[in-house]
């Protein structure tokens, strides 16, 4: 009997609390730039947000554990960061996650739920029809 392949890895769960994806706001507008735990103290302050410092480490600690920071050495006794995941990714993962969780992995209901209680404005129902419209366009080109 052929012995199994082993399962791949599965990829690092990229769930994110709201601190977390505060932390990581501050890193994705560095980017290209690595970031200091101090650089990203610094960056929640601008945006209203005061930690900390051992708490910001310890967050990006766990950001690190799950993957989605990577470190290295930096000056003096510092570490510089960088985001192993893209804000685009992440939202990706956290939608995907969403949708699942609370819709059944169905996005229709979510989007029907977001036309009958969100505060769209006529401008933005035209965006999103054109978007819907050249969906569609592209759809049929596959066809």
């Amino acid at each position: 009997m052929p012995s199994e392949l082993p399962e791949p890895p599965r990829p690092p769960k990229k769930r994110l609390t709201d601190l977390e994806l505060e932390i990581m706001h501050v890193i994705w507008e560095a980017h290209p730039r690595a970031s200091t735990v101090r650089d990203v103290v610094e960056g929640l302050e601008r945006h209203g947000h005061s930690l900390a410092y051992t708490t910001v480490q310890t967050v990006m600690g766990i950001l690190k554990k799950k993957q989605v920071l990577g470190s290295r050495p930096g000056p003096g006794r510092a570490h510089e960061y960088r985001a192993l995941v893209t804000r685009d990714e992440a939202t990706s993962s956290m939608t995907a996650d969403f949708v699942s969780r609370l819709f059944g992995g169905e996005a229709k209901p979510l989007v029907a739920h977001l036309l009958d209680h969100g505060s769209f404005d006529r401008d933005e129902l035209v965006e999103l029809k054109r978007r819907i419209e050249t969906q569609l366009s592209d759809d049929e080109e596959d066809v």
